[in-house]
């Protein structure tokens, strides 16, 4: 199994030394999130003082950027990291787009696939020399001339990860990406019912199989070395879950599970500013299905449990985490590689 953290400083002068202690640490990747800093930017300070460890956008925004934008900046961290950056996009909601970014709303599904198939013909033309002559739904891309072609990468074209919740996401991701992020609040019911068997319909269109996709770890993964610690971990988490479990996107997660709360009772609560109180209503029960939260003895067989052959790569957030040193850290990464990932054997 593969363990990526998740870095996440809110500036970017405090983004290289996080990415050298992950490596320290002996973390496989990091997963750089688009908080504060673009994580291109927190890709390319990593990649200057690290050796090793893989960069992955979880995620890059892509619709406020155009395909050849994103292309250019994944092209150059492939390059200055050896092959090391990931681009792991997503489509992000419709309130983020709109109101934050101030772009245009459009269907992300097919939106989406018209974006990776532009990327993948641009570093085609940089790659492969093919000309450039995409003519998609969303973009359209025809003028390379050799003063803005970066030419071909010694470590070919940087892997697409892309981030899929819903069902046609995921048959998206399948068909289209070379890995598969699901994101942090997803329980093991919508991952083992709803995202295998549609990822699977969209290998199935490219003529793949699981075995070729890289599949991200989901959940929350919590770690403390007292009790009291194991119980401020839980209610932060609670508090989380409670916060995506407010918004539309993730009603028939709820649903699906027969909780007695509904995603109504949490946005109820949001619209009341009430957002520490919303944490309440989460039980253990439902922080059990989105989360795993033990002492770092117990968590390598907790998550070999829930894990094991199941994910290629687990995140961790060590937001969640309460009490560990680094020396402990690196220990618990040890043990966690150990744990068979989906595509041994």
């Amino acid at each position: 199994m593969r363990v990526y953290s998740m870095v996440r400083p809110k500036k970017l002068s405090q983004m290289p030394e996080a990415m050298a202690r992950a490596e320290r640490v002996g973390y496989d990747g990091t997963t750089l999130l688009e908080l504060t800093v673009p994580p291109t930017l927190s890709a390319a300070a990593g990649a200057m003082l690290t050796k090793d460890i893989k960069m992955m956008s979880g995620v890059f925004v892509a619709f406020p950027r155009s395909p050849m934008a994103t292309a250019y900046d994944a092209w150059s961290l492939n390059e200055l990291s050896g092959g090391r950056f990931q681009l792991g996009i997503g489509s992000q909601i419709k309130a983020h787009l709109t109101r934050r970014f101030g772009m245009d709303f459009q269907p992300p599904i097919r939106r989406m696939k018209d974006y990776i198939n532009a990327l993948n013909a641009i570093w085609d033309c940089w790659q492969d020399g093919t000309k450039l002559d995409y003519d998609g739904i969303y973009y359209k891309h025809n003028l390379m001339i050799p003063y803005y072609n970066p030419g071909p990468l010694e470590t070919g074209k940087p892997e697409i990860h892309l981030a899929a919740i819903n069902k046609l996401m995921c048959r998206l991701c399948g068909e289209a990406a070379d890995g598969h992020l699901p994101g942090d609040p997803i329980t093991w019911k919508w991952h083992e019912e709803v995202m295998l068997p549609n990822l699977e319909i969209g290998l199935e269109r490219s003529g793949r199989t699981l075995k070729d996709l890289d599949l991200g770890g989901y959940g929350f993964i919590g770690c403390a070395t007292s009790t009291e610690g194991l119980d401020k971990v839980a209610k932060g988490l609670k508090e989380r879950v409670a916060l995506y479990a407010s918004t539309p996107e993730y009603k028939e997660m709820l649903s699906m599970h027969g909780f007695s709360v509904t995603q109504e009772d949490f946005a109820a609560l949001t619209r009341e500013g009430k957002w520490e109180e919303m944490g309440n209503l989460v039980t253990d029960k439902m922080l059990e299905a989105y989360a795993v939260i033990t002492t770092p003895e117990d968590l390598p067989a907790a998550l070999a449990k829930r894990y094991g052959g199941k994910v290629d790569r687990i995140q961790i957030d060590e937001t969640w985490f309460d009490g560990l040193s680094d020396d402990q850290v690196k220990t618990l990464v040890t043990e966690i590689k150990k744990i068979p990932g989906h595509g041994d054997g």
